[in-house]
């Protein structure tokens, strides 16, 4: 059976996100991830030079084009270009609405929506001024335990609080889905392979 998950954003926190789920998936555990995504991320404005991994000055385009590719050969992901605006219900009935989409139903949702602002009905209650940026207006949600808002609704990426920096939203985005997939399982739960493990 598969777990459904929104992922509002689809700059390098909602693909790592998405990432972590398609490595996860088994025989026994299976994922239909939706990501919704306006165009609009901070990574399209900046050169990699301080990521692990990445070629030198690494720019958005080729980023995604690779995380993407890597997703695609584990799990077919829904990509959605549009802005949600609402999300209402709850753990295991969450419905995202918005402009550009028909409303669409999960179990799970993940805002990975940067820090620039947050206007989605339903949620603005969690936004606090984001202190780790050094410039006006800049936002983050509001968490407890494992980066969760309420139950079944978490935050990755630079809307968590973390610093401005690829990296760190990395970092966040991989906890996000591993709490997600640690609540699927009722007990703490990752994914990692061996050199042997997907032959």
């Amino acid at each position: 059976m598969k777990t459904s998950i929104t992922i509002i954003g689809g700059s390098i926190a909602g693909l790592t996100s998405a990432l972590i789920f398609a490595s996860a998936k088994s025989a026994d555990r299976d994922f239909e991830i939706t990501i919704i995504d306006e165009g609009k991320g901070d990574l399209n404005a900046a050169a990699i030079y301080n990521a692990p991994l990445f070629p030198l000055g690494a720019k958005a385009p080729e980023i995604y084009s690779q995380l993407k590719s890597q997703i695609a050969s584990m799990l077919e992901v829904r990509y959605i270009t549009g802005k949600a605006t609402a999300v209402s219900g709850q753990k295991g009935a969450f419905i995202t609405s918005g402009d550009g989409f028909e409303a669409l139903q999960s179990e799970y949702v993940i805002f990975a929506t940067g820090a620039s602002s947050f206007e989605i009905e339903g949620f603005r209650e969690f936004v606090r001024p984001h202190t780790l940026i050094p410039r006006p207006n800049k936002v983050r949600l509001e968490w407890s335990g494992r980066q969760e808002l309420k139950a079944g609704a978490y935050v990755a990426g630079i809307a968590s609080g973390v610093t401005s920096m690829v990296t760190t939203a990395m970092g966040s985005a991989s906890e996000a889905a591993c709490a997600i997939i640690s609540d699927i399982a009722g007990e703490v739960a990752y994914h990692h392979d061996t050199p042997t493990s997907r032959k």
